[in-house]
């Protein structure tokens, strides 16, 4: 029994032990954190002499596998390359303690050259502690030149979409413009000719169904067109703005609006504007919108970026981004637990809150549109990945937005090099379509659509 005793009291030492070790590791991590940002601070401003004075004298420095003989020469290439230094697209630093007085930093480094080839760099550094100061006793530099992954081309493209059904989760609907030269000698109704070249974007990309919102109006006249359009109002619509023209009131009639979903007229509500007027999601004058959403299994595309970020403010004078913030809705989903809600514009702004939305909500999806064709790709390509590391690449679903990008996205698609070609062919339809909860027969539809 007493041995017990002592095993037991030596394991519980060795837990304190360990704990402390990991807490001084933390502490040894930021140290060498706070002392590499210093030094190359000094590196950036051409601070030389602080630079050297960052590392011991009988430092090895090697540059691409070759080493330099002296301190002295690392201070004269420090003088002599050329500033300011070009802002990387990649830009990463690990840090790792391995005892009180010692530990090692990797930056990862990337630049663009031209269209053809980025620049990697890839710096190693050893650090010491002597005298209560941290220097670098070892520096190992790789530099290299790596082609871009060269695109797909026009015709693998079109190979790969031979019989694929695509649903796009993310259109406009609104009024035709006289001055757009894409539609306006289609048809002499302006209104018509829009949505005729709507049309003849569907047919040429593949499109089977699409989600869109806007005023009441176009919403029912383009479903009444062209019934791959599930349609329905923005929630809300903004009276200043010309895009949501007509927009008599902020917020449809209910009950007219109940009747609509209940004939089938309208299948859909969104793109949600909260952000753009000002309103929090909350706010208790939704609550009958979204009870009726969740009465009628309505798909409702909920705005989850802070942009755009070209916008008119004299159309939205009461702009706040923070009501874009997908966290808002859990106490929407909270009380209105079977809502089908989709939250737009991943990987933006919020894509961290949207994972965490998704992870809590298994019946919330997102859609990717508008960020991954403005935004770098080495931005937001990560951030699809974390999607897919998360588990949550299921509920990835394909979306256009912006008014004639449809084939620009769907290249977007197919160009993530990563994904196989069943998850790629998912986010162009199998995701929509188990979102959606669509028929068998419908399914099958949709492919006979595609077949030739």
């Amino acid at each position: 029994m007493k041995n017990t005793q002592n095993i037991f009291i030596l394991f519980v030492l060795c837990l304190g032990f360990t704990s402390l070790f990991a807490q001084d590791l933390e502490i040894v991590k930021s140290e060498i954190k706070t002392a590499e940002q210093k030094e190359q601070n000094a590196f950036k401003n051409g601070n030389c002499d602080a630079v050297l004075a960052s590392m011991e004298d009988t430092i090895t420095f090697l540059a691409n596998g070759r080493r330099a003989p002296s301190k002295d020469i690392i201070g004269k290439f420090c003088k002599s390359i050329p500033r300011p230094f070009k802002k990387p697209t990649t830009d990463k630093l690990e840090v790792y303690a391995l005892s009180d007085v010692s530990g090692y930093t990797i930056k990862t480094l990337e630049y663009s050259k031209d269209e053809n080839t980025n620049i990697e760099e890839f710096v190693t550094k050893i650090w010491k502690k002597t005298n209560s100061k941290w220097k670098i006793s070892h520096l190992h530099s790789t530099v290299k030149e790596v082609p871009i992954k060269t695109l797909a081309s026009k015709e693998a493209i079109d190979i790969f979409l031979q019989h694929q059904p695509i649903i796009d989760t993310h259109i406009h609907i609104t009024k035709g413009y006289a001055n757009n030269e894409d539609y306006n000698k289609v048809n002499v109704d302006i209104d018509l000719a829009k949505v005729e070249w709507m049309r003849q974007r569907f047919d040429e990309n593949n499109i089977v169904l699409a989600l869109g919102g806007g005023p009441m109006k176009y919403a029912k006249l383009w479903q009444e067109k062209d019934k791959r359009h599930w349609s329905g109002p923005r929630l809300p619509c903004n009276p200043l703005r010309e895009q949501d023209e007509p927009c008599d009131s902020e917020l449809p009639d209910i009950k007219e609006l109940e009747k609509l979903y209940k004939d089938g007229t309208f299948k859909y509500l969104g793109e949600t504007s909260f952000h753009s007027m000002g309103l929090h999601p909350a706010d208790e004058r939704f609550d009958p919108y979204w009870a009726l959403a969740e009465k009628y299994q309505i798909p409702i595309g909920f705005h989850a970026d802070r942009g755009p970020f070209k916008r008119d403010m004299n159309e939205t004078p009461n702009w706040n981004e923070d009501y874009a913030n997908p966290l808002l809705l859990l106490p929407i989903l909270e009380k209105y637990p079977k809502l089908k809600i989709y939250l737009m514009h991943y990987p933006g702004s919020f894509f961290e809150e949207c994972i965490e939305v998704m992870k809590k909500y298994d019946q919330v999806y997102c859609e990717i549109s508008a960020v991954s064709m403005f935004a770098p790709k080495h931005i937001w390509e990560p951030r699809v990945k974390k999607l897919y590391n998360e588990g949550l690449g299921s509920r990835l679903m394909f979306a256009s937005d912006y008014v004639g990008t449809i084939r620009k996205n769907i290249e977007i698609i197919y160009n993530i090099d990563w994904l196989t070609d069943q998850q790629k062919r998912d986010v162009y339809y199998n995701n929509a379509a188990r979102f959606l909860n669509l028929s068998q027969s419908e399914i099958k539809q949709h492919y006979k659509m595609v077949k030739n």
